[in-house]
């Protein structure tokens, strides 16, 4: 039941985005969730720019094509699949534990060490001592995952126990022991020993401090930081004084653009209705639209490469990508009178609102929109799957024509699931509604 909370609390996080993409979602939520956090990786991968394979390397042929194990059987009916034309391998094994070059094998044998397992290699208590057999070896960060004020943790419990002044009962050490015996036999094996970071740094605050700690943010749902633990109490109320900061930042608006924007990233299928004022005229648009990070622009600084001219990928090196808005329809008039039409919009974060610039000729123009947006409710206890709307507003004059534009947005989690963008018109010879609403094409 814990793996299925856990793997509800992170699909809640991302939202949809990952379901509907090439990584998918575990299938099994009774087994440990396995977590990467990257900014870029989930989008990279629904816009195609990285290839995802499901399988594991066993080896590297001598043409130099990567041999990997496959769940799915391949078409020679074997399960072993060949990828060709790599250019480089980054093998992200982390560190291998060498114990065996400078311990004796009788201390080997007493640690039950084993130098092919890379999440816990070490039987210890609380993967630092074993007092009972070496009562003057103590390690620290042996296993998979270590933070560093787990690591500090352990070295004052160490130089504790050495020095006298921290005292362990044998049962204490004993039943630490099979626990970390039970960790290392376990299956199937979660992504860390130690999964459960503050629970474990809590449990080693307690064997060395005599008072209760962490002194600050003690609740449940509260955020904990390792120098919560220090015994420099000075230390501890600077750390939460500047994580109230973070906090206040978190709630002044400057980060909602970049939430919005990274949310509606990839392909929307969309409806758009215009209504004529002056005549009861209702047009409708439909088509596709993608919002894309990763967008080529030829520039006019383009480099010839073996006779081709090659455009250069489009960079901001001071801030973030903007976004390519295209949207590619139909508009029609009337049941009889169709034409294709497309557009093009760049979306940009600029400090707390995010910025639409109009694009003509393949390059980004004037401004056209600044949008600052906020939750639609006040007083939000999220709604339906835990999704909410946020909204923008925002005007543009065209010459003597006024646009009044409004933007609301249906977040859930990192993921939109609603777009709807409202434009009301007036001019000497305008006068109308144009109201679009996208849903995510999952194709």
């Amino acid at each position: 039941e814990s793996c299925r909370t856990r793997h509800k609390n992170l699909q809640s996080m991302v939202g949809s985005k990952q379901l509907h993409s090439p990584l998918g979602e575990p299938a099994n939520w009774d087994e440990p969730p396995f977590v990467a956090i990257s900014d870029e990786f989930l989008d990279l991968t629904r816009e195609q720019k990285i290839e995802v394979v499901n399988g594991r390397l066993s080896g590297i042929d001598d043409a130099g094509n990567l041999q990997i194990e496959s769940k799915q059987q391949c078409r020679d009916g074997s399960d072993l699949m060949s990828i060709d034309d790599i250019d480089h391998v980054i093998c992200c094994t982390g560190f291998i534990s060498n114990l065996e070059s400078f311990l004796s094998p009788q201390i080997i044998d007493a640690l039950e060490y084993d130098s092919e397992d890379s999440f816990s290699p070490l039987t210890l208590a609380w993967d630092t001592l074993h007092p009972s057999s070496l009562p003057n070896m103590a390690f620290c960060g042996m296993y998979r995952g270590p933070y560093m004020g787990i690591v500090e943790l352990q070295a004052r419990i160490a130089a504790g126990v050495m020095n006298g002044s921290v005292s362990i009962s044998c049962e204490e050490v004993k039943s630490a022991l099979e626990i970390s015996r039970s960790i290392r036999t376990a299956t199937p094996k979660a992504q860390f020993p130690h999964f459960d970071y503050i629970g474990y740094i809590d449990t080693l605050a307690k064997l060395f401090y005599d008072d209760c700690y962490p002194i600050f943010n003690v609740n449940i749902g509260d955020v904990v930081l390792p120098s919560f633990y220090q015994a420099n109490e000075e230390i501890s109320e600077k750390s939460k004084q500047e994580l109230e900061t973070e906090f206040l930042r978190g709630q002044d608006g400057s980060r909602m653009p970049n939430i919005v924007l990274q949310s509606i990233l990839g392909k929307w299928s969309f409806e758009r209705y215009i209504m004529h004022f002056q005549t009861n005229k209702v047009e409708r648009v439909y088509g596709t639209v993608n919002y894309s990070k990763y967008f080529e622009r030829t520039s006019n600084d383009e480099e010839e490469i073996d006779g081709d001219l090659v455009g250069h990928i489009f960079k901001h090196p001071a801030k973030e990508r903007p976004v390519l808005y295209r949207e590619d329809g139909v508009y029609e008039l009337s049941p009889t009178q169709k034409f294709d039409v497309f557009r093009e919009y760049e979306y940009e974060c600029n400090k707390d609102v995010l910025d639409i610039f109009f694009v003509e000729g393949g390059k980004r123009a004037h401004l056209f929109l600044s949008l600052k947006f906020v939750p639609e409710t006040l007083s939000w206890n999220g709604g339906h799957n835990g999704e909410y709307w946020v909204k923008a507003t925002s005007d543009h004059l065209c010459i003597k024509d006024l646009y009044n534009a409004t933007f609301r947005v249906k977040l859930n989690g990192l993921s939109a699931s609603e777009i709807v963008i409202k434009y009301r018109v007036k001019g000497p010879s305008k006068d109308y509604e144009s109201t679009t609403i996208l849903k995510p094409s999952w194709s």
